[in-house]
């Protein structure tokens, strides 16, 4: 018999527990909203093997929840270096060692970090019960069938079967998402409503085997290395030790077809392509054949209420390590605007741009992986009885990797404009290499000196489902500067700012997070295990360490936070006698300084100089930067800017100076899709609302 009751229901219903299923369940609970997440596998399936790496775009978003990225980096292997080498006979030769990824992508994190996914599995698991009271993943339950909502903003209802007990049950949900891989039976059932995956296979046999416990002579196992032989072709990719052993995985193709394959072939094989070098192991622990199959969904949603993401839209090879990069970063892009229309404070209509924003990265993914297949199925093709191709086939490959490791570290995604994005109609290309951040291009890392306490603290914010408004003000000291900026003010503090319309002040933020309460030893009684409260473990972020006069500004506001960057030194004579006196007024008429952007914890100085990351291939902007930001971001310190990062640490808006005019674009912007929680609202909110539905918009 079907069970249904009120208590199956839940805002968003996840049907799969991999690390896209998991990264949106993580973001929306960091926005306060809880979901429900099934897997048709069982716990125990997914320990080892999978996607093996995360990029450095992964790793930015993963950094602004904290904790997680903490403990994923202090397991990971840092890939720093990629080597090519050339085997014929007794003869070998490393024909190319290069960085693995350059260091002028500017990113803090720049390198690979190879992580099995059962890893970043658990530690987002261990996240989500942190931040979400009762979380569990529902393991051994499958998907059935569906039925859509025939409202807007209506729940739909979703039949699912426990597989080891045969009980049926029904769970309601207002979103439902697809991330089941790359087989998705939610897909397949959608195919009624045109949902189609569009691609074809590709006729090779792949392996790829993860080796534990190994002992060899060749110089490059502690980088990802490519070997070439008469034998074949072999990919390395240094892991995470696994069990405290060495290992790595190998990736080669074979001859024989995927039902053909087996282990013991991919290991002969390998040990051929490696000789004269020697490599051995004690076991494998999980080992998987494949054919590729470059395919892309032609649509990322099925109406207002279902949405696929991950190898459900799309599915390559692993050659790049992206797959699970992509799913990442597809569930963060999907999640934290669900997280604001399910709060109630944005347009249901901010959910196309998912597909507008993502379909077109998943479409250059499919393109880039067709290349890279069909150059390494040349390369196996060709005679290597000396080293006199040597110089062509690495030329090929090295100019591939070369034209897309931007891609690969997430450097070079600009999203195109939408309602989230008010960039130009056409998007501008990325300016790789160059300082400078277009609209729609993610934002670039730098340490800037926090005013209230003085310590240096990066500038991209945590992760809470805010907006984050930089106000880049250059030299405050110039003539006009502070003035521009106190007038500012004044008009932020006006009843119709979009600080007063918008969102609201919480009562009350939470300052830390919990980790998982510890145990001590079985052997001790139950009255002894408990943690006494002074001697519980928690981690502040950055931001948030609670601070004396906090309680005396205005409370942090729900939806947007406000920083302002000054190139003026911290130490400074303007910053002691005029931003001290702003950030904290002796005399007020009221109990709390009501500025929502003078806020001593938010003010900080753009006074730490580095050496330009950008010097090999931008050297007119300098080898040093004495204002990392302003530089990075392409500010002219005597002009200043306003910066809108969304949540997710894209640009969504960059105007030319910082005062009134200026903010009036950062207002349109807003104005564009949330939602007032006041009574006067602008005309093009109205119009907009009003083509959805007049009551659409419900917190459930």
């Amino acid at each position: 018999m079907v069970q249904t009751s009120h208590e199956n229901y839940s805002d968003v219903l996840i049907v799969g527990a991999g690390p896209g299923g998991l990264m949106m369940a993580m973001t929306l609970g960091r926005m306060g909203i809880k979901s429900t997440i099934i897997d048709a596998a069982g716990y125990e399936s997914h320990e080892y093997g999978r996607a093996d790496a995360l990029q450095p775009r992964s790793m930015e978003v993963m950094q602004t929840f904290g904790t997680p990225m903490d403990q994923l980096e202090a397991m990971g292997k840092k890939i720093y270096g990629r080597a090519f080498w050339e085997i014929s006979g007794e003869s070998t030769r490393r024909t190319a060692l290069a960085r693995f990824f350059p260091t002028f992508l500017d990113y803090e994190k720049d390198y690979a970090l190879t992580v099995r996914q059962g890893l970043i599995e658990q530690v987002m698991i261990n996240d989500l019960e942190r931040n979400c009271d009762d979380f569990a993943v529902q393991w051994h339950w499958e998907f059935l069938d569906m039925e859509l909502s025939a409202m807007p903003s209506g729940p739909s209802t979703v039949v699912v079967r426990q597989k080891q007990t045969g009980e049926v049950k029904k769970l309601t949900a207002r979103y439902v998402i697809a991330a089941d891989g790359g087989k998705s039976s939610v897909r397949r059932w959608a195919s009624k409503f045109g949902v189609r995956f569009e691609g074809e296979s590709v006729p090779v046999t792949w392996c790829v085997l993860d080796a534990v416990g190994i002992k060899s002579n060749h110089p490059d196992l502690e980088r990802l290395s490519v070997l070439r032989s008469s034998k074949g072709i072999v990919l390395i990719i240094p892991r995470e030790p696994i069990d405290g052993k060495p290992s790595a995985r190998f990736d080669i193709q074979l001859a024989n077809s995927k039902q053909e394959a087996t282990q013991e072939e991919a290991t002969r094989l390998i040990k051929e392509i490696f000789h004269p070098y020697q490599v051995e192991w004690e076991e494998v622990n999980w080992w998987s054949a494949y054919e590729v199959g470059q395919r892309i969904i032609n649509r990322y949603s099925v109406g207002d209420s279902l949405f696929f993401l991950g190898d459900a839209c799309h599915t390559h090879s692993p050659r790049a390590g992206m797959g699970l990069n992509t799913a990442v970063l597809e569930a963060h892009n999907l999640a934290w605007k669900m997280g604001l229309v399910l709060k109630g404070v944005a347009l249901p209509q901010i959910l196309s741009t998912y597909e507008q924003e993502r379909h077109i990265v998943a479409t250059d993914l499919i393109n880039m992986d067709r290349r890279l297949v069909e150059i390494y199925a040349g390369l196996e093709k060709q005679s290597i009885d000396d080293f006199s191709d040597a110089a062509e086939w690495l030329h090929t490959l090295h100019t591939f990797q070369a034209a897309n490791y931007a891609y690969q570290a997430g450097a070079s995604i600009v999203y195109q404009r939408t309602l989230l994005t008010a960039g130009p109609k056409r998007p501008m290309a990325v300016k790789i290499g160059k300082p400078d951040v277009n609209v729609g291009t993610r934002t670039r890392p730098a340490t800037v000196t926090r005013v209230s306490d003085s310590v240096p603290v990066p500038i991209l914010s945590p992760f809470d489902g805010r907006f984050t408004i930089y106000f880049l003000v250059g030299d405050l000291a110039r003539t006009g500067a502070l003035e521009r900026l106190v007038n500012l003010d004044a008009y932020l503090k006006r009843p119709r700012s979009i600080f007063w319309r918008f969102g609201s002040n919480p009562t009350d933020k939470p300052i830390h997070r919990r980790l998982s309460p510890m145990q001590r030893p079985a052997s001790q009684s139950a009255s002894e295990q408990r943690i006494p409260k002074g001697r519980e473990l928690y981690t502040y972020i950055y931001d948030d360490i609670p601070q004396a006069t906090a309680r005396y500004h205005s409370l942090s506001h729900s939806i947007l936070q406000t920083s302002i960057v000054t190139t003026l030194g911290n130490t400074s004579s303007f910053v002691n006698d005029h931003i001290t006196n702003l950030l904290y007024p002796k005399q007020r008429p009221s109990t709390h300084h009501t500025s929502p952007i003078f806020r001593p914890h938010r003010f900080f100085c753009d006074d730490i100089p580095i050496v330009s990351p950008y010097r090999d291939t931008a050297p007119e902007a300098g080898s040093i930067f004495e204002h990392p930001m302003h530089s990075k971001w392409g500010v002219d310190p005597a002009v200043g800017a306003i910066v809108v990062a969304r949540p997710d640490g894209h640009i969504a808006l960059k105007t030319t100076g910082f005062d009134v005019d200026a903010w009036l674009e950062v207002e349109s912007y807003f104005e564009g899709f949330l939602i007032s929680h006041k009574p006067e609202r602008s005309l093009k909110h109205k119009e907009m609302e009003s083509v959805t539905h007049k009551a659409s918009i419900t917190v459930l």
